[in-house]
């Protein structure tokens, strides 16, 4: 093995230090096991050819003792470290059946070195203007300080006002970033990065060796550092602009925009000390005063999602531009001990002029009392320009819980409201019960415990959640049916168990209560879904989103029932805007992910899913990215990405299906076998709780034929085609039915319709279980255009 290689060498623009066990590129350095290592060095000797997997096992490994799942986990550890993917490869190519190829040739490190202090007098003579501006980093450093310069205004402009800053700190940090652009374009001409050291660039037309965002960084990052020097110097002798003052009347004429008659709105409350308890009740007491005012007969009152896109103490004209409300309220909450400060100020918004402000010192066990009072005043103090029907307020069918019960219970719906995984399921019960121990008659928790049961049991396929749920919600029942949410948790368990007709009438008697419960008209949109009132299911996920435009759940639920329905294209804008909300949300990337992969787009798949991984491992993201190997004909990768999926959730009947399909086309059919016969007995268990999953009857369909049951498989894929008779998998399942059976010409249907139903041809032509009539001219013409967009 070279000498040269182990001491260090470049791929394109990564640095590998194999003594290290470390590549370092734009994103960082990431580490790499001694047995990837092994496995990079020995492709390094022979960049371009293609090694066997049996020479890697037995070079690397020892003959006899590796193992293909071992030269997977090491290849899939190396595309990571690499940032590589197997969809568009740079540095690794899979060839099915066949080996792994370098593609790129790895230069020595010393080679760059000895390149950067190249002399001038060593550079070609003529060079292209352009060419060199980009060498040098110069274009990129003026597009990413453009970037970077943007986004710290806005965040200025959006904190500027809640943090109570002081009138010159934005003038100053408007000065400085744009006094900062010329310094960081001269910075990115004549400094260079070498080595970590800063050096200057002497060179022209010469090949970079530095990493491609490291001089624009650095460049930046200088130019910030000394124009906030000049302008403070130029500050402090000469002096900044003052900013002007305008007045309340000027506000007024800029902001003369319709607004609703009796309106309100109420911001969410300032968290004065920032602590985690103070931002539960300043966010509980928004949200309840928001659902009580909500009750008033004839007052309009803004939509939680809505109010909360502006910040705590957002200035009148920006309210009434941005919600068109006549008045609004806005508050702080300060919590020390066992005492409570809440300050509120209801304000006309034409003019910002305080209609009422007061102040309350309580003990914090007196928060509830609070809430009802805020309510009352408002409306009381609003009576001269509303209608009459507003000025008697419904009587409250809110509980009043222990304090502490309350603070666990919001926890609670914190932790179900994040992705849902095992976790994320056991973190919410703990919460609730924790409640519940302190206040045994909280019927809120015990709904939150209902619905927790019943949106776990896709995740656990246990059926034990369903009767725990049941028992659950009959307590909530007993104990408060007068509660929105006890409604929501109700309708909740009857559409994971299938009854619809039940279901939809809890959603609408949730919403009865309290008509912004955005939870229960997303669940109603689910009913309409499995109705087939496709049209009006849709109609509803989108009202859900205008409710809270803000809540990530809304955009992901009218994901789900767009990729249902074969949109995968819209359905990946939708999981787009999830990922833009809460970029930590693993599942949007998984999702995000999937629904790239099955509109065709690969490439852009596969970085979604292994940002899912990285986010946090789930079955979700796992099970995807088996799927996205497996259709690239790389099954030893996707059987390892696979068994990850089922060792994470073993009661996931999808990812043992995929597995199933995997090792049956990598020459390990009792393997495929089993997993299989896994699947159908776990996708039983579910269909036995809900018959009416149609996408799980789908897979069992799958699933029967492939252990051999065909005629089950026939009769399940045609109860589904009953229930969602719009589902492109549907006709596609059929279409591989048939072509197992030999029935050609009923597969050429099946497959024309899961076209003419949104399936994507790209798909349908990387489909191993096809390639038996893959060279048909009929399925080159119905795949037509596929090819391209592979890889």
């Amino acid at each position: 093995m070279s000498e040269d290689l182990f001491q260090g060498f470049r791929l394109g623009d990564l640095q590998v230090e194999p003594l290290k066990g470390q590549v370092t590129g734009s994103y960082g350095s990431r580490h790499m096991s001694p047995k990837a290592v092994e496995v990079l060095l020995r492709l390094a000797r022979q960049p371009g050819e293609v090694i066997s997997r049996t020479a890697l096992l037995d070079e690397v490994w020892g003959a006899g003792q590796g193992s293909p799942e071992a030269l997977g986990h090491a290849v899939s550890a190396l595309r990571y470290a690499l940032d590589d993917h197997a969809a568009s490869p740079r540095f690794i190519q899979t060839l099915p059946k066949r080996g792994y190829r370098l593609l790129v040739d790895p230069a020595p490190s010393r080679q760059f070195v000895a390149a950067a202090h190249t002399h001038p007098e060593d550079a070609p003579a003529h060079v292209d203007f352009y060419s060199e501006l980009k060498r040098r980093g110069v274009v990129q450093t003026g597009l990413t300080y453009v970037v970077v310069g943007w986004l710290v205004l806005q965040v200025v402009d959006v904190t500027f006002e809640p943090l109570r800053l002081p009138q010159w700190f934005g003038t100053f940090i408007a000065v400085l970033v744009i006094a900062g652009f010329p310094i960081a374009l001269l910075l990115a001409w004549f400094i260079e990065i070498v080595e970590g050291r800063a050096v200057i660039d002497r060179r022209t037309g010469a090949p970079t060796p530095t990493r491609m965002f490291s001089r624009p960084y650095a460049a930046i990052l200088g130019a910030l550092a000394l124009a906030s020097i000049g302008v403070y110097a130029y500050d402090h002798y000469i002096g900044l602009p003052d900013q002007g003052v305008t007045s309340v009347a000027d506000d007024v004429l800029e902001i003369d925009a319709p607004v609703e008659p009796n309106s309100i709105a109420v911001l969410p409350f300032l968290n004065i000390d920032g602590s985690e308890e103070t931002r539960i009740f300043s966010e509980g007491l928004a949200e309840d005063v928001i659902n009580r005012l909500a009750k008033v007969p004839a007052l309009r009152v803004s939509a939680r999602g809505d109010s909360f896109s502006l910040p705590p103490s957002a200035p009148s004209a920006d309210v009434r531009k941005r919600l068109r409300v006549s008045y609004y309220l806005e508050g702080s909450v300060r919590v020390a001990e066992q005492k409570m400060r809440v300050a509120i100020q209801l304000i006309n918004s034409a003019n910002g002029f305080q209609v009422l402000s007061r102040t309350f010192d309580r003990s914090r066990q007196e928060f509830f009392e609070i809430q009802d009072e805020i309510t009352s005043l408002t409306v009381s103090n609003l009576r001269l320009v509303l209608p009459p029907e507003t000025q008697v307020i419904l009587s409250a069918s809110d509980e009043y819980p222990d304090l502490d019960a309350y603070v666990l219970y919001r926890r609670g719906m914190d932790a179900y409201h994040r992705p849902r995984t095992t976790d994320s399921i056991d973190e919410a019960l703990d919460w609730f019960d924790q409640s519940l121990a302190i206040d045994p008659d909280f019927a809120a928790a015990h709904a939150g415990i209902c619905t927790t049961y019943a949106s776990g049991f896709p995740v656990t396929s246990n059926p034990a959640f369903i009767d725990k749920a049941e028992q659950s919600c009959a307590a909530a029942l007993r104990r408060n049916p007068n509660l929105d949410v006890v409604h929501w948790a109700l309708g909740d368990l009857y559409l994971h168990t299938g009854r619809n007709q039940e279901a939809e009438l809890a959603f609408e008697r949730a919403l009865a209560i309290n008509v912004n419960n955005v939870s229960a008209l997303s669940g109603l949109a689910d009913v309409y879904y499995r109705q087939q009132k496709t049209q009006l299911a849709e109609d509803t996920y989108r009202r859900a989103i205008g409710l809270q435009p803000g809540n990530w759940s809304t955009y992901n639920a009218l994901g789900w029932f767009l990729y249902q329905n074969g949109r995968y294209t819209e359905a990946a804008e939708q999981y787009m805007t999830v990922v833009s909300i809460d970029a930590a949300n693993m599942q949007g990337w998984a999702n995000l992910g999937t629904s790239l992969m099955l509109s065709g787009n690969f490439s852009d798949a596969a970085p979604a899913f292994m940002r899912s991984i990285r986010l946090e491992p789930s079955r979700y993201a796992y099970t995807s990215l088996g799927l996205l190997y497996y259709y690239l004909g790389e099954v030893d990768e996707a059987a390892v990405a696979l068994q990850e999926a089922v060792k994470m959730a073993p009661n996931d009947h999808r990812a043992w299906t995929n597995l199933g399909d995997a090792l049956s086309f990598s020459e390990q059919s009792e393997s495929a076998m089993a997993a299989f016969r896994t699947a159908e007995e776990l996708a039983e268990n579910q269909l036995s709780v809900n018959p009416g999953l149609s996408e799980t009857l789908i897979d069992l369909a799958w699933i029967k034929v492939m252990v051999g049951k065909a005629e089950e498989g026939r009769e399940a894929i045609a109860r589904a085609e009953e229930m969602t008779p719009g589902d492109p998998q549907v006709y596609f399942i059929k279409a591989l039915i048939s072509v197992r059976s030999g029935d050609v010409t009923a597969a050429y249907d099946n497959l024309e319709m899961a076209l003419e139903k949104g399936y994507p041809p790209e798909m349908m032509a990387a489909e191993p279980h096809l390639r038996t009539i893959s060279l048909d001219p009929q399925f080159r013409i119905l795949t037509a255009g596929s090819s391209n967009k592979k890889r």
